[in-house]
């Protein structure tokens, strides 16, 4: 299982989370965020999208979020993939891949 932390501009992130409900996933998370990049143009509003996705759905998960967020422009964003150990869905108990 992995953890996707994706933070697109602002004007990306109703196409963005378009195409993931199209997909399938299960579910995100979303904050908004400020940040700025390596060319210190200022905070930028942005958005922070966290997904949990099982080994198969990672790849397919990642070009879609490209495709969509991409701009060619600086300040597009960034994908971040992180390990998890396990996740636990609070309500049933479930863990692993079945609480995505």
């Amino acid at each position: 299982m992995k953890k996707l932390e994706i933070i697109v501009r602002e004007e990306k992130f109703a196409a963005v989370i378009e195409v993931l409900e199209d997909s399938g996933i299960g579910g995100v998370t979303v904050t908004d965020a400020v940040g700025f990049g390596r060319h210190r143009n200022g905070l930028q509003p942005k958005k922070k999208i966290d997904i949990y996705v099982d080994e198969f759905q990672l790849e397919k998960t990642v070009d879609l979020v490209r495709q969509v967020a991409a701009t060619g422009v600086t300040g597009d964003g960034k994908i971040a993939i992180v390990a998890l150990d396990n996740l636990i869905k609070i309500r049933t108990g479930e863990d692993g891949a079945t609480a995505i």
